[in-house]
């Protein structure tokens, strides 16, 4: 087909006619150019298709055209990066909760004194050992445990095992640490007088043994593990084995009563309170190991969530009292958001992200997996408070260094990958892109005051309530 300019006129078969599509391929590409150039509405574009218009506008009119694309082509791809990377605009649209829907948090409580000073006397080991003293089987054996709950630099890695036994550490642990009952003298859930032993249960953290109240072990560790842990502490309560009548994602059951598990409560009164009187003796007061720190720690998180305690705690020194406020708050995510990938929307359910240690998933069940797995690659072996199974060798004394050095490198890791937008997940990495959950609990702790107490006082009241209950009976 033959085309010509329309601003010639009469029969196409005029000598004085243009020809834009005829002749060879080359005039043929060109005649369509210049006739889109001359009819385009886009501004510009007729300056850089006129022939009769000089050589230098037309080249002026061509770069400016490209320098508009490009500079339209950068702000098209920061929006498009933006979109998917971010493709969700967070807003908070805050709702009241009642508070019996959403459960009392586990409350971890840990002791500083971590052996028994008449038993075993830390320091006086350590100072052994820096001399070149020759200490018993029976001390190195306790060594080889206490040394991992204390500061790592103490241990200079240079005595002790690469490798230990799991059951060993754990079995040494609670020999030569605090009894449950020299650490609970009195529990009061609701104003009532409660059985200490019945409420908490022993759990392996890392700061070695500690005590969990409302905690749901067998509901989300994997058999495996669970088996495991079980074997560690064979002759102490390690779980409450009630049935759960709860889950993150949907809440309690509706047929589940005010005397559930995990437990819950009905307000925020004192009335609803869980009051602990924790104890310890004065001559474990020992200055080597944890740093001349006495008291507790106390952690809450979420039922369901393992305990990190030296990531989040709340310090209770001797001879005070405390009243901790607890803050609860729910985040949770639309359900227009579901069909989104995990990696767009920024969080995950629990049915989209599997671990292997754990049945449910949390932003904490994920970091403690992931640092598992970095130590076992670098050191060959993992604390022996970390997640494992039968094929993981458990490190020893001689390992802490290296169990510090790996936790100061996923720090660093974490710190580098701050703004990541992957979240694919390789276990052979060396970082572990963990997204929050789409429906998370948040317990915030306030410490609304610590008085000084007196012990002696304290105990006379005690012992006053009891007579005075006694002569009412």
């Amino acid at each position: 087909m033959i085309y010509f300019n329309e601003n010639d006129s009469g029969s196409n078969t005029s000598p004085n006619k243009k020809c834009i599509r005829c002749g060879t391929t080359f005039q043929v590409v060109k005649g369509i150019f210049i006739e889109y150039f001359e009819e385009s509405s886009i501004h510009g574009f007729r300056y850089i298709g006129e022939e009769k218009r000089p050589a230098l506008d037309r080249i002026i009119w061509l770069f400016a055209v490209i320098l508009s694309f490009l500079t339209c082509s950068y702000l098209i791809g920061n929006i498009w990066d933006k979109r998917s990377n971010e493709p969700v605009i967070v807003t908070f649209n805050e709702k009241l909760t009642p508070v019996w829907e959403i459960p009392f948090p586990t409350v971890t409580i840990c002791t500083e004194s971590k052996s028994h000073i008449n038993f075993f006397n830390f320091t006086e080991i350590f100072w052994n050992i820096s001399d070149n003293i020759s200490i018993s089987e029976d001390e190195q054996f306790y060594w080889e445990a206490i040394s991992q709950t204390c500061r790592p630099r103490l241990v200079s890695g240079s005595y002790g095992h690469i490798l230990a036994n799991a059951s060993d550490l754990i079995r040494a642990m609670l020999k030569v640490a605090p009894t449950f009952k020299d650490t609970f003298s009195e529990c009061s859930w609701q104003l009532s007088k409660v059985d200490c032993a019945k409420y908490f249960d022993y759990v392996l953290t890392d700061e070695g043994i500690c005590f969990s109240f409302n905690s749901l072990k067998s509901a989300y560790y994997r058999t495996e593990l669970y088996n495991l842990r079980r074997e560690d502490f064979v002759g102490f309560k390690y779980d409450n084995d009630r049935h759960l009548e709860w889950d993150l994602e949907n809440g309690y059951d509706s047929q589940a009563g005010k005397d559930t598990f995990p437990k819950r409560v009905l307000g925020a009164e004192e009335l609803e309170s869980l009051i602990v009187v924790l104890t310890d003796r004065k001559e474990n007061n020992e200055h080597m190991c944890r740093n001349g720190v006495h008291g507790f720690k106390i952690t809450l998180h979420t039922p369901g969530e393992e305990p990190h305690v030296t990531k989040k705690f709340v310090s209770i020194p001797f001879d005070q009292t405390a009243v901790i406020a607890i803050n609860p708050k729910i985040v949770t995510t639309s359900d227009g958001l579901a069909d989104y990938p995990p990696e767009r929307r920024q969080c995950y359910y629990q049915s989209e992200r599997y671990l292997r240690y754990f049945t449910v998933y949390s932003q904490a069940n994920c970091d403690l997996e992931c640092l598992t797995n970095q130590t076992l690659a670098k050191c060959g072996c993992v604390k022996f408070s970390m997640p494992r199974n039968l094929s993981h060798p458990v490190c020893g004394a001689a390992s802490v260094k290296c169990l510090d050095d790996v936790i100061k490198y996923s720090n660093i890791e974490k710190f580098k990958h701050r703004e990541s937008t992957s979240s694919h997940i390789d276990n052979s990495s060396n970082y572990c892109h963990c997204l929050p959950t789409c429906i998370e609990i948040d317990y915030k702790a306030e410490v609304e005051h610590q008085v000084e107490i007196n012990v002696a006082e304290t105990t006379r009241a005690f012992r006053q309530d009891d007579l005075e209950e006694l002569i009412a009976k």
